[in-house]
């Protein structure tokens, strides 16, 4: 075989060995957050490990396409919302321990929806996952939660969201 042929044959093989083992399925996300009487559609996931506590996944379900930079920043986070640019909901969970009986997060709302950008939830002591799956770097859920509105004038919100994710390191 000729030298040139040869290299072009070593070439096309060795990329074609390694394009598989560099793909990453991309997100996928199907779902809603409804916050008074407004819907948003949820089309855009990132999943990064908690910068505070590796230990943590931030999963961010959003309107609108994000970073993995963006997703593992809270204050960018919630500048993104403040502005109006996007509506979500950042979910928060234990990376070695999924608990599909525990929900915590926070939903990134415009200054005009919430003063703060973002309300701060936690619950337990119910099944709010159908689906919880942390593993191969990646994670699968599908959760539904809902709160009604409240005395002070909070309005009722809810989201319910399938999704895919791979798992990015936020540092």
């Amino acid at each position: 075989m000729k030298p040139r042929l040869h290299a072009l044959l070593v070439v096309l093989l060795s990329g074609a060995a390694v394009a598989p083992a560099c793909a990453i399925d991309p997100p996928t996300v199907q779902g809603h957050l409804e916050y008074g009487k407004q819907r948003y559609e949820l089309r855009h996931a990132q999943a990064v490990r908690s910068p505070d506590d590796p230990k943590r996944l931030w999963i961010v379900l959003t309107t609108a396409g994000i970073s993995v930079k963006d997703a593992a920043d809270g204050s960018r986070m919630l500048e993104l919302a403040m502005s109006g640019k996007l509506r979500g909901v950042r979910l928060h969970v234990d990376a070695a321990k999924p608990n599909p009986g525990h929900l915590q997060g926070a939903l990134l709302l415009s200054k005009d929806e919430s003063p703060g950008g973002e309300i701060v939830f936690g619950a337990g002591a119910e099944k709010y996952w159908e689906r919880l799956t942390v593993g191969g770097n990646r994670v699968v859920g599908k959760v539904r939660y809902a709160r009604e509105a409240t005395a002070s004038g909070s309005p009722a919100w809810a989201f319910e969201v399938s999704f895919s994710a791979p798992i990015f390191n936020a540092r």
